[in-house]
């Protein structure tokens, strides 16, 4: 098998894992497991594969002036993200999560350069910009307006966007770093700040919502987001980045929603919307137009 071959069925692999995350987090929600808790157990588990990583390879630490960056980093990217992300399954299902997540990151990441960096917008990215905001709205709402009666539904959509915000904050911000050091390393000392950081609200949200459950899926859920999800998964991409160009690699992105719709109607037997898959569709062609060169 070729060594391209390879890499390409890690990156299935990868998106395939990534993809089942959104679905495996519903169903522990579904036994009654909190959202914040779950979160807070998915990097205990990978903060434990990290620290004893660290331990062992005793690598360099970060630099004192970079101190603040890693705070910011740790908690857009770990300490308030996966609780926006997580409710947002909760409120609004894994698909329509998994759509406006991963399709929106590209999206927010171009409009943040624009903001930071000045760089200039063609007039098809606007008209890119313009598709994507149209199919996050059918996404959102499923092309109604009645939001009152689909209230959790339109603030899970809302938490959905939240995250991708978030995801291009953290994409931005880190790339400095990650020219700096080396990528799993800063990775591991993001994850162990931001598990801290992640404390307090889990300890708010279990002192607020009562009883506190953990059924046997919030365990599973734990594991596999913690060691496949987080750790493995981390270790498949950048294995298939070094083999690989950054935009074949960051195209499979874009199949991640797929697998989340295909494994939510496996499993939970849920479906979604033709216009909430009509918004899906858009968003990607608005992400594809902003992408062109």
């Amino acid at each position: 098998m070729k060594d391209k071959t390879k890499l390409y069925l890690i990156l299935a692999l990868t998106i395939l894992i990534w993809g089942n995350s959104f679905v495996v987090v519903q169903v522990a929600i579904n036994d009654g497991a909190s959202p914040t808790l779950i979160a807070m157990a998915r990097f205990l588990v990978a903060s434990s594969i990290f620290g004893g990583y660290i331990l062992l390879k005793r690598p360099k630490m970060f630099e004192r002036a970079d101190t603040r960056k890693f705070l910011y980093l740790a908690f857009i990217g770990i300490g308030v993200y996966y609780i926006f992300q997580y409710y947002g399954v909760k409120f609004a299902g894994p698909s329509i999560t998994a759509i406006l997540v991963t399709l929106l990151c590209p999206v927010m990441i171009f409009l943040l350069s624009y903001m930071r960096l000045g760089e200039r917008i063609g007039s098809g990215q606007k008209v890119g910009l313009a598709i994507a905001a149209l199919g996050s709205y059918f996404v959102i709402t499923d092309g109604t307006v009645a939001f009152a009666s689909r209230w959790e539904a339109l603030l899970g959509g809302l938490f959905g966007v939240v995250c991708a915000v978030f995801w291009a904050i953290y994409t931005v911000e880190g790339k400095k770093l990650v020219k700096k050091y080396d990528p799993f390393i800063s990775t591991a000392y993001i994850a162990l700040i931001g598990t801290v950081m992640l404390t307090p609200f889990a300890v708010v949200d279990a002192e607020i919502f009562q009883p506190v459950v953990f059924p046997l899926s919030f365990f599973v859920a734990a594991l596999y987001l913690g060691v496949l999800c987080t750790v493995i998964g981390y270790v498949f991409w950048f294995r298939a980045l070094k083999g690989l160009t950054a935009s074949s690699t960051g195209a499979t992105l874009y199949f991640e929603p797929i697998v989340t719709v295909i494994f939510a109607w496996i499993i939970l037997g849920q479906g979604i919307g033709w216009l909430t898959a009509m918004g899906g569709i858009l968003v990607l062609l608005g992400v594809i137009l902003v992408s062109r060169r």
